[in-house]
């Protein structure tokens, strides 16, 4: 007995992304059994760079019910014990008929709180010097949507040096084993394709020669040499020649198997180093997915907000951070703004000699220099997040400023926890009338 006949609309509804959940994307290239980047090891359960697969809510009163808008309704015991009604599907089918999902409330809140922070994505340095410190370097900071920085395009030469995405891996990040593994498997059946490359450049260059040698000498310029009319001896002879011109080498297996820019050897200084600093990723390698990572969207932090009384700020709403980790063996302390862990940033409030001489120690020495165990839910302090970005792991680096002392006032009005406008305590004119009390 043959299927049930399927109309064209009907077909067309099910194979739409209406009806349908998109592919998974692949693993992402850190998230191995050994780091390429940093030689840390990782679990399957830990947090990976990008989220893989596409996050799913519902309303409460069709999550009542089971109705996911899926082919088959959720456990309610499940589903409706949770204050995050997140989830992400693995398997929508298996042999037991049973839908395999799980909790996607670790990506989707992270990417709510982190745009709440309204935190423009900047490029890393580069190949800067890393005891600079980041105040001398934000007057190069850059946007990750930049039209030269956002570049995916081998032949884009000009901008090169900033391009992230390649098809080759990252030399540098790789083990024996890796390496090996990648000689066997892509290298190696490709030495065919290599030979003929090396033939047409070997044909460029000959008739190069031959268009400078016929122009010295004043007659027409010979008909170019073509790859077919090079033989064996002569490639023979110029990849002998290649072997001990190492950059022409290295340019033409970079070009050829288009692999990621590798930084130069420590100790190297002068102007290679200059060039090294153009490339964003030589240092650490390319990131796994686009610089932004796709958790914002903002080219700037360059705006400006207007509060419903006060107006215009100079200053941007400060964020209440959590102190994490104090001072340890000289090791910077660790905040936690947004679920996102960040350095202290350089000031009186957060650096120990400074707050002796202004005399402004008490949040410094509760939280900074040691753990705080009296204050309820941990020592507290408003800071202002300056820009972000992200690291070829994956990890996401804040970069902090220190909070105004007008706009902490303001922040802490706005969540009832102080009193400035219309107070007792605040001075007033009487020849002016205060506006009503809402």
């Amino acid at each position: 007995m043959g299927g049930r006949a399927m109309s064209p609309g009907a077909a067309l509804l099910r194979t739409s992304r209406m009806f349908s959940i998109p592919k998974p994307l692949p693993e992402p290239p850190s998230s191995n059994q050994l780091n390429p980047h940093h030689g840390q090891r990782t679990t399957p359960s830990m947090t990976k760079a990008f989220p893989q697969h596409q996050s799913i809510t519902s309303p409460t009163a069709s999550r009542k019910t089971g109705d996911w808008g899926l082919k088959r309704p959720f456990p309610l015991k499940t589903t409706m014990a949770t204050s995050t009604p997140l989830i992400r599907i693995k398997h929508l089918d298996s042999v037991e008929s049973v839908t395999d999902f799980s909790s996607a409330a670790d990506y989707t809140l992270s990417l709510q709180k982190f745009q709440e922070l309204r935190v423009a994505i900047s490029l890393p340095q580069g190949g800067r010097n890393p005891g600079r410190s980041f105040k001398a370097e934000t007057t190069t900071l850059k946007s990750a949507f930049e039209e030269d920085s956002d570049v995916t395009d081998p032949r884009d030469r000009r901008n090169s040096g900033t391009r992230w995405k390649f098809d080759g891996p990252w030399l540098a990040g790789m083990n024996q084993r890796e390496f090996t593994e990648y000689l066997k498997k892509t290298v190696y059946p490709r030495r065919a394709q290599f030979r003929e490359l090396l033939k047409k450049k070997l044909a460029e260059d000959m008739t190069v020669r031959q268009n400078n040698s016929s122009l010295e000498m004043g007659t027409p310029p010979p008909k170019a040499i073509k790859t077919s009319d090079i033989t064996q001896e002569q490639l023979t002879e110029y990849m002998r020649r290649l072997r001990n011109d190492r950059t022409t080498l290295y340019d033409l297996v970079y070009e050829f198997l288009d692999l990621a820019p590798l930084g130069l050897p420590i100790g190297m200084t002068g102007v290679l180093e200059l060039l090294d600093r153009n490339k964003l990723y030589s240092k650490q390698g390319p990131p796994a997915s686009h610089p932004s990572a796709g958790i914002s969207y903002l080219r700037t932090s360059a705006y400006l907000q207007n509060h419903p009384i006060y107006g215009p700020q100079q200053s941007r709403t400060p964020v209440l951070a959590r102190v994490v980790s104090p001072m340890i063996h000289g090791r910077k302390a660790k905040l936690g703004v947004g679920g996102f862990i960040a350095d202290v940033p350089s000031g009186p409030d957060f650096s120990p000699n400074l707050s002796r001489y202004n005399n402004t120690a008490t949040l410094c020495h509760n939280g900074i220099l040691h753990l705080d165990l009296a204050t309820y839910g941990g020592a507290k302090a408003y800071v202002e997040p300056h820009t972000a970005t992200v690291d070829p792991n994956g990890k996401v680096i804040l970069r902090l400023h220190n909070a105004n002392a007008e706009a902490q006032l303001i922040a802490s009005e706005s969540k009832g926890l102080s009193r400035i406008y219309l107070s007792d305590n605040a001075p007033s004119d009487k020849g002016h009338r205060h506006a009503p009390k809402w």
